[in-house]
């Protein structure tokens, strides 16, 4: 009869602590969803111009926090685990578009000397800057044509160039495009020769892009020591596991061991992020 009591009591207080939950946790989580699904609207089809559907970015992003969370909670044990494995699904996404972003600027400053000198190419032929531009989307390839033709098409739907190249300007993030899209808005202003004006800019984001190789090669030293204690790090797991596997496996199995596997990884995350942010030059 105790026993019946009891199984009704834990049933009442779960029943209650779901619908409690449902009542004043989904309002929250329909905002986050609500707001997560905004934020990759943004990134992936207004910023990196990929067109993917925001609700499935969302769907996956919810998929990859259970699986993180599930994977880490099953191999390492514990509600503690769980939790850390979906705090780092809740990462990856972040991470993954950052890396992306980081990438595709750096092709897009790769190819704007060589689009700049188009530009230049099709102005001194008698096109005018829109013509040139129209040139450049139909010769080049990657990013920076995405860009471009995304530039032509707010144009033609009625917005100034200035404030369309502006905008290009804003969604690449880059010093150089920004330089670029004022010198054609000042040059558009104030008149004047255009190929020779987007000469001297080829040769201004030439000689700029020579000194931030340069850099990266002064602090190159130190990048790779950023790389290499996190090497040396995992080398020293492996032989510790190595000389006494016992031992090691408390890390994992002792809450003590987990609070100072933790701590591990954040004084590391640390000094990663502080190494590279030092190693970081801007011109």
């Amino acid at each position: 009869m105790d026993n019946v009591g009891e199984f009704i009591g834990i049933s009442i207080l779960l029943f209650v602590s779901v619908a409690m939950l449902v009542r004043f946790g989904w309002p929250v989580l329909r905002q986050l969803l609500a707001r997560q699904e905004r934020m990759f609207d943004s990134v992936l089809n207004h910023d990196l111009l990929l067109e993917i559907e925001p609700r499935l970015a969302v769907a996956l992003w919810a998929g990859i926090i259970v699986a993180s969370s599930v994977i880490v909670g099953y191999i390492v044990g514990g509600i503690l685990w769980f939790i850390i494995g979906a705090i780092l699904g809740m990462m990856i996404p972040n991470v993954t578009i950052h890396y992306l972003a980081e990438k595709r600027r750096t092709r897009l400053d790769e190819q704007l000397v060589g689009g700049v000198t188009t530009l230049a190419s099709g102005v001194r032929a008698g096109l005018n800057l829109i013509q040139a531009m129209e040139l450049l989307v139909q010769n080049s390839v990657g990013p920076i044509r995405q860009e471009f033709a995304q530039l032509l098409r707010e144009y033609q739907m009625g917005l100034d160039l200035n404030r369309a190249m502006r905008n290009t300007a804003n969604r690449i993030g880059s010093s150089n495009y920004r330089l670029l899209f004022t010198a054609l808005e000042m040059h558009r202003i104030r008149g004047g020769d255009s190929g020779e004006s987007l000469d001297r800019i080829a040769d201004s984001v030439r000689e700029i892009q020579r000194l931030e190789g340069k850099l990266d090669a002064l602090t190159a030293q130190g990048r790779m020591q950023a790389r290499f204690m996190i090497v040396v790090l995992l080398a020293i797991v492996g032989m510790l596991y190595a000389i006494e596997p016992d031992n090691f496996v408390l890390l994992f199995t002792e809450q003590s061991g987990r609070i100072v596997l933790v701590l591990i990884v954040a004084l590391l995350v640390t000094a990663f992020a502080w190494i590279r942010r030092i190693m970081e030059v801007d011109i």
